[in-house]
This record gives C-alpha cells, sequence and structure tokens, in this order.
C-alpha cells in the first residue's frame, strides 16, 4: 500500500461507497446513512449500515466493518492491492502498488539495513548502554541481541533518516512507516526506543516494535506497509514453525518480552499476536501449522471481550483451544522468571477448554446460586454462545453451563441457541452500545469530531487506552484533521478498523458532549493513581507472606479489594476488571 496515501485517498475521493456496495447489499436510505441485511452473516433483521459521508461501513450484528477497499477485499475474497486496483479503474485514476517483485524486495532490503541500523546502535558503547541495560535486567543477554534481531533506535529525530538516505529513497521509507511526515517535516518513527524486528516466515525484517526506554507511548508499532499486515502477522512465527512441526501446538501470548522469555527458556513454540484483538487472518494463519493453541494472556486481558473474541475466532478456525490460568498479577514473563521453565510448563498442562475457562469467569463475576445471578450467566452465556459455531463446541460449553448453574444441559442448549431477536438495526446497534466504556465514550467523540485529540491528550497519552483501542488512539494521535474518517483506517490492522467503523457508525447520542467529555476522562485519568496504589500494595501484602504477619495482610487486602471495586467502577465495566 502506497504510504503516501495519494493515490488510496484518490480512489476513496471519487468512490461512492453505497453505489459499489449496492452490488452487493440492498440498501434503503435511513437518515444519514444506508441499511441492510448483512452480507457476511446470516442477518434477519437490517443490521448493516454504510455512510457515505463517512466512507465507512459496519454490521452491528457480526461485527465486520471497515473501509470501501476492506469491504471489497472480504466481499470478493481478494488481496488489498486487487481491491484497490478495481476501484482505482472505476474511478479513472491511477494506483502505483509496490508488488512487482523487484519493488518488493527493494523494499526488503531497505528493512534489513533499517534492521542492521539498529542493531548496530545497540552494540555501541555509549549510544547503546541504555537499551542494552534494560535487555540484560529482563534477561536478553547478547546471544538473545543477535538470535533475535534485538536492537535500539537512538535519541533524535533524524538519526535512521541520515543512516539510510545515502542508499534507500525517502519515499520508500515513508512507505514502510521508518520515517513519518508530519508538521515538523520528515523524520523517525522510532526513536530512544529498544527495537525487536518483526519477521516474515522466511524470517526477514517486515516491521519493527519499540519499547520506549522513557517517555510514551510504551511501545510503538509499524504501521500498515506493503510488506507488513498486524492483523495477518504473528510474532515469532519464522521461529516457532520447527517446534510447531513436532507438536502441533501453539502458546500464544500478548507482546514481544513474552514471546522472547519463553523461547530462551526452550519453549519455542511460542508466538504473539501482538495485543490481545486476535483476528481472523491471525487464526489463519495458525491453522496452517497447529492443530491446538494454548493462549497465555495475562488474567485481565484474557478475561476481556477482545481475547474472548478471539477464542472464538480460534475455535471456529477448528482448532482446539485451552487457556493456561495464571495468577493474578501474572503474565508469562513473570511466571518463567520467578518460577523457571518447569513453572511454565506446569501451567500450560493445566490448561483449560476456552469456553470452561468462560464459564469460570462467570462464575467468579457473578453469583450462580441466586436467580439473579443465574439470569444475568445465562444472558451473558447466550450471546458469547453466538459467537460459536461449532455444534460440539456449543455442546461442551452448555454442559460446562449445566454443571455451573445445576440446570439440565437440554433446557440450556435451548436457552443458549435461542439468541437475541433483535426486531430493527436500531436496537441491534443500541444492544451493541448499551455497556461502553469510557475510553470508548471519548473515541465516538473524537471520530465524530465533536472534540480534537488535543483536548484528550492534555489529561491522557496513547498508553491510558485499552490494547484493543491503543492502536486507534496513536492514528489519532498521528493524523492531521480530516473531513474522511475513513482515512484513519488505511493503517491499522482488520480488528482495529473493525472498532473505528463501530464507533463512528453507532446510533448513540450525547445530549451533552463537554459533560461527556470530562465524565470520560475524569474516570479515566483517575485509574493510574489507583494502580499505582495496587501496585505498592502487592508488594506489601507479599512481604507480610514472607513475615506471617497476618493481621496486617488482612488490612493490606482489604485495602486492595475496596481499590479494585473502585477501578472497576470507573472503568465502567460492571463486575469484570479491565
Amino acid at each position: 500500500m502506497p504510504r503516501d496515501r495519494s493515490d488510496i485517498r484518490a480512489i476513496k475521493g471519487r468512490i461512492d461507497v453505497v453505489s459499489v456496495i449496492s452490488r452487493y447489499v440492498s440498501l434503503k436510505k435511513a437518515g444519514a446513512s444506508h441499511k441492510g441485511k448483512c452480507p457476511f452473516h446470516k442477518d434477519d433483521t437490517p443490521s448493516f449500515v454504510v455512510s457515505a459521508e463517512k466512507g465507512l461501513w459496519h454490521c452491528f450484528g457480526c461485527g465486520e466493518g471497515g473501509d470501501i477497499i476492506g469491504f471489497l477485499m472480504k466481499i470478493e475474497r481478494i488481496s488489498f492491492v486487487e481491491a484497490a486496483r478495481r476501484l482505482a479503474a472505476e474511478a479513472g485514476v491511477e494506483f502505483h502498488a509496490a508488488e512487482e517483485d523487484g519493488e518488493r524486495e527493494t523494499l526488503r532490503s531497505v528493512m534489513a539495513d533499517a534492521a542492521g541500523h539498529f542493531a548496530e546502535n545497540l552494540r555501541d558503547a555509549s549510544a547503546g548502554k541504555r537499551a542494552r541495560d534494560y535487555l540484560v535486567s529482563r534477561g536478553y543477554g547478547e546471544d538473545a541481541w543477535a538470535q533475535y534481531g534485538l536492537g535500539c533506535a537512538l535519541p533524535g529525530w533524524e538519526n535512521l533518516k541520515r543512516a539510510l538516505r545515502s542508499r534507500h529513497e525517502e519515499r520508500q521509507l515513508v512507505e514502510l512507516g521508518l520515517l513519518v511526515e508530519g508538521e515538523k517535516g520528515v523524520y523517525d518513527r522510532f526513536r530512544d526506543r529498544t527495537i525487536f524486528p518483526v519477521l516474515d516466515l522466511s524470517g526477514r525484517p517486515i516491521a519493527f516494535g519499540g519499547r520506549a526506554l522513557e517517555g510514551e507511548p510504551k511501545y510503538l508499532n509499524s504501521p500498515k506497509t506493503p510488506l507488513f499486515d498486524k492483523g495477518r502477522t504473528l510474532y515469532g512465527l519464522s521461529w516457532a514453525r520447527e517446534a510447531f512441526t513436532a507438536t502441533h501446538a501453539a502458546v500464544l501470548v500478548e507482546g514481544y518480552t513474552d514471546v522472547l522469555t519463553l523461547h530462551c527458556a526452550g519453549l519455542t513454540n511460542a508466538v504473539a499476536s501482538m495485543g490481545t484483538a486476535l483476528t481472523q487472518g491471525q487464526a489463519d494463519l495458525l491453522s496452517r501449522f497447529v492443530e491446538e493453541v494454548v493462549i497465555v494472556y495475562d488474567r485481565d486481558a484474557a478475561g476481556g471481550a477482545a481475547a474472548l473474541r478471539g477464542m472464538q475466532i480460534l475455535g471456529n478456525s477448528g482448532l482446539t483451544v485451552r487457556v493456561a490460568r495464571l495468577a493474578e498479577g501474572e503474565d508469562p514473563d513473570s511466571v518463567v522468571r520467578e518460577g523457571g521453565a518447569g513453572a511454565m510448563r506446569e501451567a500450560l498442562a493445566g490448561a483449560v477448554p476456552f469456553y470452561r475457562f468462560y464459564v469460570e469467569e462467570l462464575r467468579d463475576r457473578l453469583d450462580p446460586s441466586s436467580i439473579g445471578g443465574k439470569e444475568r450467566i445465562l444472558s451473558e452465556a447466550r450471546e458469547f454462545s453466538s459467537g460459536i459455531r461449532s455444534l460440539p463446541l456449543r455442546q461442551a460449553f452448555a454442559t460446562e453451563l449445566s454443571g455451573l448453574l445445576d440446570l439440565p444441559t437440554e433446557g440450556i442448549l435451548r436457552e443458549i441457541g435461542r439468541g437475541r431477536r433483535l426486531r430493527s438495526a436500531t436496537d441491534a446497534m443500541h444492544a451493541a452500545t448499551e455497556a461502553w466504556l469510557p475510553e470508548e465514550n471519548l473515541l465516538v467523540l473524537l471520530l465524530r469530531g465533536e472534540i480534537d485529540w488535543k483536548r484528550v491528550s492534555a489529561v491522557l497519552s496513547v498508553d491510558d487506552f485499552s490494547p484493543q483501542n491503543r492502536p486507534i488512539a496513536q492514528a489519532l494521535a498521528e493524523t492531521e484533521e480530516s473531513s474522511n474518517i475513513s482515512e484513519l483506517v488505511e493503517d491499522l490492522d482488520e480488528a482495529s478498523a473493525r472498532r473505528v467503523s463501530h464507533y463512528a457508525l453507532a446510533a448513540v447520542q450525547f445530549d451533552d458532549v463537554q459533560r461527556a467529555t470530562d465524565d470520560a476522562l475524569l474516570r479515566l485519568v483517575q485509574i493510574p493513581s489507583i494502580e499505582k496504589r495496587l501496585s505498592d500494595l502487592d508488594t506489601q501484602i507479599a512481604m507480610c507472606e514472607k513475615q506471617e504477619n497476618w493481621d496486617r495482610w488482612n488490612e493490606l487486602e482489604r485495602e486492595r479489594v475496596a481499590l479494585v471495586s473502585e477501578k472497576l467502577a470507573r472503568r465502567g465495566m460492571h463486575g469484570k476488571e479491565g
């Protein structure tokens, strides 16, 4: 995809989104938008919304959405380049795709040179010291630097630009997301960061992840490029392929350091989704190599809506899906550091089927002993089961619920199979937005142009958003004001593009925009201070356990429970920690 976006914007500027989609879907005018039945799932009522003004489409039944290029890719099952070319021909504009072998090889050589530059920085006696110290503190010595291609980006705005401009065109560096075009001109995307190269199946660098040595955002990733689509890539896959062949199983974690720690500990079938929002493209990729996936996210992330949807996607792709249950506050990296590889192997061995994990999450959040609790559990289970297409999986899920609720399996199967009979698209949209978080309200306001990013950035950083919404926040922070919000999705992965279309097109209204903004910011800005106190309490509680000071332990535990409840209330997650 051309990183200067001029070709894509020219296409979108001339294409009538409603006209193109109407060839596949019968649309009717509904206010400022058009509605119809979704072509991507059995849609008894019109849940599919198209906005010509915003250049977006979204189904509030199955959750698919994005821009016109994404629609054509999905409906015709074609590549980005082919979809863009078809639309370009129709619009009467030129589309210059970097798909020819020669051009792609040139781009790959640019990425290889960038990786070499970052690796050289890491070994520089003075310039790379902070990054080396960080890596060593995480247990990654010099052997790991070479094996996994680790590096660092130096402080300053033009270090990479100066290093590569004599060998490569600036246009190519921008196209690959190595340089950014902004008000200050063209400058390095990665600055003062430890660098983790993302490799293709052949072990060639196609993207980079950068962890800040100081400042924000904590993690910064390459955008979508001609070589890299996050929604169709898994970090560590080229290293894990041999282990996949031997075990027929993958260990799926969230981030770069989780993968590195597990590989260094000998658990070499680990790969990362680079965030909790697993996509169908990533599931399809895993299904080419393995039969089973064991998910090892930290406890909060594993119970999140994005992770649960990922489990459904994996299950529907024919994979056996289990979830390793980690203690609160632990992640794969901490488990290995504190208990060694043996502790992680034990956690993997004890992993449970994903539907059992979900039932256990329901049990922990709701009261299965009361009538009201049973009804709430069944209501959530009905929605969860609607995303499971496999009949045997639904049967197994119903059996687990039967044991929890002490109700007949047959009755539960009928109940969860009944689904939500939404009478109209409006009902569907209200159901999809009835429990939004404060940060989601902010994104709605931002994407609709009700407020600008400067209003939010005065109080929050990109890192304050949840992992599934962070790419959208990052794009908003980097994107100049535009009348066409569809331009925002051009660099986003598949899951993030769906979220953008959801937020931008959902039928949620705010009576008082200023009040809604202030309320959301107030609730979010206080969470970091609560989390800091929770971290301090965890340290004190651990010390009390060692000293066997149980009176003080009880006091601290009561304070911790109260703080967690306050955090939940401020997150607005209705009983589920985020």
